[in-house]
């Protein structure tokens, strides 16, 4: 992937992270009113994250992880990101394949909370990466 399309990726997370702040700070009962909104701009966010660290774990000729948690934990291990970062990101996919697959109850209270973490997280994702 070329440094443009990374930047080109960066940016397109720049703006979900900017639509996610806006609802930082929402009541419980506020978030339940657009929760899909919500978990949609998680799951862009970690796609898009992943997409990068797919690329970039390829492009050192290493083989592809089997998921995102796998990619975001390798990542860490290769000094792509952060290991702490990458750590922290591995959890956040686990709750987009939650959110995406529905393979238990989604806990809402749960995804309000992650709110402010997948802020923290995105936007360290962000400057490590640009």
């Amino acid at each position: 992937m070329s440094p443009d399309v990374i930047n080109k990726k960066l940016l397109s997370m720049t703006t979900y992270l900017n639509d996610l702040m806006a609802h930082k700070d929402i009541s419980f009962d506020e978030f339940m009113q657009r929760h899909y909104e919500i978990e949609r701009l998680l799951e862009l966010l970690v796609m898009t994250a992943s997409d990068i660290i797919f690329h970039l774990i390829s492009a050192k000729e290493e083989p592809v992880p089997a998921s995102y948690r796998a990619a975001f934990l390798r990542a860490g291990e290769m000094g792509i990101i952060g290991e702490e970062l990458s750590k922290n990101l591995a959890l956040g996919a686990g709750l987009r394949n939650i959110l995406v697959h529905e393979y238990e109850e989604i806990d809402y209270s749960l995804v309000h909370k992650s709110i402010h973490t997948a802020v923290r997280d995105f936007t360290a994702f962000i400057k490590e990466l640009s």
